[in-house]
């Protein structure tokens, strides 16, 4: 009824005829009470239609059951949204709440974000890192001792558990497949957080994950002795389509685009549809991160598959460890898998 003042603790209290105390240790279910009083208060407490505030009485208790996630804004990008939702299906499963803030890729950004879990009693935390250096905000004082585990990425020191992927050597996998299939001529377009537009140069690459896939790309390059043509590009559509411009108007336009992201690919395809071309035809992809629709297209992407929801699942399940105290600090990496489609041609290998 509109309004009504809800039923309070000091209404059940009077009704039950015990202390406002009795009745919290009765709804809690800690302290030294009977059962028959445990039982009496309970019952009281269901006719009046009282429900105890949640987080007022985990704090009672020392927990708050809740878990703070910070990730990147972009929930459109296949792999944060999918992490996403694993993270909250495996904490429900242990009996946890998820709160969920967004960095941006920005350190000052993440630092709030940090800030305002650990303002709302966050048992622990997941962190995906904005940069490998940039972490004053995690020392131990600042973090006021919650336990954190990283993910996608890692820091320059060792202090938290970390749950990545072995993107190192699965881009290394996936040129040396192209390689077998007779492209010589590569190109890589490589989002990096921070940098504006495009450019030739690498970059100082601020988070781990992207300078693993570099690495693994270059050793490939190496082992296939191809030849290579790298860009390096904000985050971004309009500059992505720009960078892709470049790639196929370059006199050593290559015969197969690697992009490290679905962003970047999506560019790609983009690009690639307004001109005319044909994916697996006239020009070859593969980029980082299944998807459905990646899956579904004629012909179907290439990838290299990570193993986002087992990712998600242990980094929920080694905080709860740490919150309980069960745990040291480890570095955990999931291998992650090429999965071939048709967007990689068949090149005669005199080409």
């Amino acid at each position: 009824m509109a309004g009504q003042k809800s039923t309070t603790i000091n209404d059940v209290a009077a009704a039950a005829g015990v202390s406002r105390a009795t009745v919290s240790r009765a709804l809690a279910g800690y302290g030294r009470i009977s059962k028959d009083t445990v039982d009496h208060v309970r019952a009281v407490a269901d006719s009046l239609g009282y429900r105890p505030n949640a987080l007022a009485v985990a704090m009672r208790a020392g927990k708050t059951k809740t878990i703070g996630l910070v990730v990147i804004s972009d929930f459109t990008n296949a792999f944060f949204d999918r992490a996403t939702k694993s993270i909250i299906d495996r904490a429900k499963e242990l009996g946890f709440r998820v709160l969920i803030q967004h960095s941006d890729e920005d350190v000052a950004v993440e630092r709030v974000a940090v800030e305002t879990m650990l303002a709302n009693q966050v048992d622990g935390i997941i962190l995906v890192p904005a940069s490998t250096t940039k972490h004053s905000h995690l020392t131990p004082k600042k973090i006021a001792g919650k336990p954190v585990v990283i993910i996608d990425r890692k820091l320059d020191i060792q202090r938290f558990t970390t749950v990545t992927t072995g993107d190192e050597v699965a881009a290394e996998e996936a040129v040396l497949h192209a390689s077998e299939f007779g492209h010589k001529k590569l190109g890589f377009l490589i989002a990096v957080p921070g940098i504006k537009g495009f450019t030739l140069e690498e970059p100082e690459i601020p988070i781990t994950s992207v300078q693993e896939r570099v690495d693994g790309f270059a050793t490939g390059v190496s082992k296939a002795k191809a030849s290579a043509f790298w860009i390096y590009c904000e985050d971004k559509q309009v500059i992505a389509e720009a960078a892709v411009e470049k790639l196929l108007d370059s006199p050593k336009a290559p015969s197969i685009i690697f992009t490290s992201n679905n962003d970047m690919l999506l560019a790609v395809l983009k690009v690639v549809g307004e001109r005319g071309l044909t994916i697996g035809k006239d020009i070859s992809v593969v980029t980082f991160d299944d998807s459905a629709w990646a899956a579904a297209m004629v012909p179907g992407i290439t990838v290299v598959a990570r193993p986002v929801e087992e990712l998600g699942h242990i980094a929920v399940t080694e905080l709860v460890e740490t919150i309980e105290g069960n745990t040291k600090p480890k570095e955990i990496v999931l291998p992650a898998k090429l999965i071939k489609r048709g967007s990689v041609a068949k090149l005669n290998k005199s080409k």
